[in-house]
């Protein structure tokens, strides 16, 4: 993902976790939050519960990968976009990946 797409200031992304909107899928948390910007931002976590570094590393990898494909589909500009692996996420295949975030933007109107 570009550079100035993704959300990676502490206080941004603890902004969308206290005044967001939260929409939940079994492999992923999706996190919404309006901004004031021209541009949808998205950020990515994964905790431990996760699993170890090379889990959690590649729940991320997913994840950005599945927003990669789906954020020029985003119909609404001005979003902070939280993305939050859960530990099934891990055994899950690209593909399912990218349907379950896509449906998670669904159901959040975006």
């Amino acid at each position: 993902m570009e550079r100035r797409i993704r959300l990676r200031r502490s206080g941004d992304i603890k902004r969308v976790y206290d005044e967001g909107k939260s929409w939940a899928h079994p492999l992923l948390v999706l996190i919404v939050r309006p901004n004031e910007l021209e541009l949808s931002r998205v950020g990515v976590t994964a905790s431990r519960k996760v699993g170890g570094a090379v889990k959690r590393n590649r729940a991320k990898r997913l994840l950005r990968e599945a927003a990669r494909h789906l954020y020029p589909r985003l119909e609404t500009e001005g979003w902070d976009v939280m993305l939050i692996a859960r530990p099934k996420l891990v055994e899950a295949k690209e593909r399912e990946v990218e349907e379950a975030l896509a449906s998670l933007l669904n159901r959040a109107g975006l």
